[in-house]
């Protein structure tokens, strides 16, 4: 500590980190037991034999090759390697310095990465299986079907109907030539625009499918940025949010992974050179053998909603499932964004589990609403939803029954505080009915049914707006000059204190993170 607070003191003329670490390890790890570091931090600032922690944590180890977390792996006693192999590979494109057209061309070789070895050597291996990013299952439902097989339990929403929520397309008569579409980058840009001044609340991210057209809409945002106001005040207040986590950015389909966003605007690029002309079955990185994985990362960046930018159809693309795997995705999206069918929140047609659910059934369909049994998406069932016919908007409440389904769930796990709180989180409001009360006083129950749902009601009437189609694009702002330069974002506290640990993340691009302390989490995608 006497050398912590020597250099603390000095003013000029510090040692360098890796020698303060050398000769003041137990002490920085009593001041910081978790530090947060990339691969190559990790060699620069641990010298071989200073410091053993009790753990080390690769997260993303899908993109880690094994040779870059050797470092690392000597430095600890114990390792969790974490990642999902339908996600990013290990790549080389941060480290070819060609041009933007040949670094959106993807490998003919998939190299092997950390996450892949420890799967072939470790067993058994935990796959984490709840998906609770999405708080509308439209936007995890597709890549549960195309990548997990339906192996993922996708929490149903209440509030499936939102028209802020969930999958849309939109059109763009826009040409592709040299690695851009101009037109369709303006189109971007200007919804962007639009969103920020009418949905500040919520955060924003755009991608696209290649370097080139990311820096014409970086460019293009850049330039009207200066012009907006209300943008400019949007990004301004995300950069200070939640510790500029998620403050807006614009980036390539290659280092999206681990960015999550309320919102997500994807640009597809590529479509016909000319009018009426056919597009070219070139989609970039979308056609080698990570395209699938690269897609599967983009689609389950949203948290609220997804809008696609597109210029062509899922007709244009002429891709079958037993070809390219990339592009026959890409079209499969396109398809499913375009139509409209959002089938979370399913009405699964499956009959009530026992008479009791049955007769509660019958008691809130004489109270005016209508009860839909076995409401769910992938996993998981709510006994009852409840509709009514004032609210189109999704379920206004769910009934829990401690009857069949109720007795027979798999683990007490699956009726835990987590589960309340993530179906909560995606809209429902809960009421749970026990046989015994109900059979001792019917009419007591019932009235107490009666009292929460005209109380959810009003409760939803109050919030109806937020359920609206948001207004058309008002005037654009009046021009503004900044007279000073734009104020530099507020740095991130981690000040949580656990147990000795290593977290060794895969970066993407490399980069070397300062040691700092860091809060550890985890989750299905």
């Amino acid at each position: 500590m006497a050398l912590i607070d020597n250099e603390i003191n000095k003013q000029q003329r510090f040692i360098s980190v890796r020698d303060l670490t050398q000769r003041a390890g137990r002490a920085l790890l009593e001041l910081k037991p978790c530090w947060m570091m990339s691969p190559l931090a990790v060699a620069q600032y641990v010298p071989k034999n200073a410091i053993t922690f009790d753990l080390c944590i690769i997260d993303e180890a899908s993109q880690m090759p094994p040779e870059a977390s050797i470092g690392a792996l000597l430095r600890c006693k114990q390792t969790v390697v974490v990642g999902d192999t339908n996600q990013l590979p290990p790549s080389s494109f941060f480290k070819k310095m060609i041009d933007d057209e040949e670094a959106d061309e993807d490998e003919n070789v998939l190299n092997e990465s950390i996450l892949e070895m420890a799967n072939a050597t470790f067993r058994p291996a935990r796959r984490l299986r709840w998906h609770y990013r999405s708080r509308h299952s439209a936007l995890i439902k597709f890549s549960n079907r195309l990548v997990y097989e339906d192996n993922l339990i996708v929490f149903p929403s209440a509030t499936e109907s939102m028209a802020r929520m969930g999958v849309e397309f939109r059109a763009v008569d826009g040409l592709y030539k040299a690695g851009t579409n101009p037109i369709e980058a303006r189109t971007i840009v200007d919804a962007a625009l639009d969103f920020m001044r009418t949905d500040p609340d919520r955060s924003l991210g755009i991608v696209t499918l290649n370097q080139k057209q990311r820096d014409l809409i970086n460019e293009e945002f850049e330039y009207a940025l200066g012009r907006d106001r209300h943008a400019l005040a949007y990004v301004e207040a995300w950069k200070e949010k939640h510790d500029g986590l998620e403050e807006f950015f614009i980036k390539n389909l290659e280092n999206v992974q681990g960015d999550e966003r309320d919102v997500m605007f994807i640009g597809t690029v590529y479509g016909p050179e000319a009018r009426g002309a056919r597009t070219a079955q070139q989609f970039g990185p979308i056609n080698g053998l990570a395209g699938k994985r690269r897609l599967n990362v983009l689609f389950s960046r949203a948290k609220e909603k997804i809008v696609t930018f597109s210029s062509m159809t899922a007709a244009d693309i002429v891709a079958e499932e037993t070809g390219n795997a990339g592009a026959y995705m890409l079209k499969r999206w396109l398809e499913y964004c375009a139509s409209g069918v959002l089938d979370g929140g399913l009405e699964t047609q499956r009959e009530a589990d026992s008479e009791f659910e049955v007769f509660v059934m019958d008691q809130i369909r004489g109270m005016g609403y209508v009860p839909v049994p076995q409401v769910g998406v992938a996993g998981y069932f709510v006994d009852i939803g409840i509709r009514h016919p004032d609210w189109p908007h999704g379920f206004v409440l769910g009934v829990e029954c401690d009857g069949a389904s109720y007795h027979s769930a798999k683990s007490a796990r699956d009726r835990d505080r987590l589960r309340q709180e993530v179906l909560e989180g995606l809209g429902w409001r809960f009421h749970r009915i026990w046989s015994t009360d109900w059979f001792n006083n019917p009419r007591r129950e019932a009235e107490r049914v009666r009292a929460v749902l005209s109380a959810r009601m009003e409760e939803l009437k109050a919030r109806e707006a937020e359920f609206a189609v948001q207004p058309a694009r008002p005037e654009p702002s009046p021009v503004i000059e900044l007279t000073e330069p734009l104020p530099e974002p507020a740095p991130s506290l981690f000040d949580q204190i656990g147990p000795e640990i290593l977290l060794c993340r895969s970066p993407s691009p490399p980069m070397i993170v300062p040691l700092r302390s860091a809060i550890l989490s985890a989750s299905a995608i």
